[in-house]
């Protein structure tokens, strides 16, 4: 069943153009890697799709239900509340320092979906334990390491329980040694088969998790495939040029 469909996606700042005609359909339970150069615009095209940035063209279909037709926002209910079934971890993890990490996990289920307070904290201390910190739910972001925020605010997007989650480069302002506990969660997620659409730099990940990757250059889709595609059978230079800096660095 497909559950998000991106047409045409066209984003532009003034004369710039960051995306330049995105095509991309998400069945439920896919995991797609989105890999790509720096100024490709990979996360311009993720946030787009959540609505925090605003597109020029295209559409976007989430669950059937079209939010943005010919660069046109629909202002139904229904529109609004399909943009809700997809949930973000961002780069940067976003919690809340004056909060708990259980405060932070709980506030947006008790105030934007109305979830009871005491159900919404055994759902917060269920997600904890996925993510293994059960141990840490008193503590503050302060106290964490940035692998430990980083699943902390991946709770915090489960807890709206989307039916599509978007990461941009969730491992990005980690520590090498750090990185690797937050992509078991993220393996742990595709394993039991959440849509996950994944903006890294990570390839081994990419290689090994994704079902699909997508190589974006320019603002395009340059290439596209199953891992073994892009990997090792593809005849794109630019992918491959790619390919090798980054088996460099």
């Amino acid at each position: 069943m497909t559950v998000l469909e991106a047409k045409g996606i066209k984003k532009n700042y003034g004369k710039l153009e960051v995306l330049k005609g995105i095509d991309l359909s998400v069945s439920q339970g896919d995991a797609i890697a989105i890999i790509g150069p720096s100024g490709s615009g990979k996360s311009t095209f993720l946030r787009s799709l959540i609505n925090l940035e605003k597109i020029n063209g295209g559409d976007i279909i989430i669950c059937g239900q079209p939010v943005v037709t010919n660069g046109v926002y629909q202002k139904s209910d229904e529109a609004k509340q399909a943009f809700k079934k997809l949930g973000m971890v961002f780069q940067n993890f976003n919690l809340f320092p004056h909060m708990s990490v259980l405060d932070n996990i709980t506030t947006a289920p008790v105030s934007v979906k109305k979830v009871p307070p005491q159900e919404a904290e055994e759902q917060a201390r269920e997600l904890l334990r996925q993510v293994g910190l059960s141990d840490k739910e008193k503590s503050y972001p302060y106290e964490l390491s940035g692998g430990q925020q980083q699943r902390v605010a991946i709770a915090r997007a489960l807890a709206l329980r989307p039916d599509i989650l978007l990461f941009d480069e969730p491992t990005s302002a980690l520590d090498p040694e750090l990185t690797g506990e937050v992509l078991r969660v993220i393996r742990q997620l595709a394993e039991e088969d959440m849509t996950l659409l994944v903006v890294t730099h990570e390839m081994s990940f990419a290689r090994d998790v994704a079902e699909r990757v997508v190589f974006m250059d320019g603002g395009v889709i340059a290439a596209e495939g199953t891992p073994e595609e892009i990997f090792k059978s593809h005849q794109n230079e630019r992918l491959t040029a790619f390919l090798q800096n980054d088996t460099q660095q």
